[in-house]
């Protein structure tokens, strides 16, 4: 089972509906994605640095991407 259907399941069984679930999910997924971001740095992100993450996950890149443009 995948992550967004985890937690799919989860928002449910917790008693949230349909629209709720459907306008969370993309918020809690970019949440997760920055912390991948995080936990392969290594080390607690500026501030600077996670806007530069929000703004490139809204943007549709992945973590691997990000990571190593932060490396760079």
């Amino acid at each position: 089972m995948d992550v967004e259907a985890l937690l799919r399941a989860a928002l449910r069984e917790a008693g949230y509906g349909p629209d709720a679930i459907g306008s969370a999910l993309p918020r809690i997924l970019r949440i997760l994605q920055a912390e991948d971001v995080r936990l392969e740095m290594g080390r607690p992100l500026s501030r600077k640095e996670r806007e530069y993450v929000r703004l490139q996950l809204e943007l549709g890149l992945n973590v691997a991407e990000i990571v190593a443009a932060l490396r760079s």
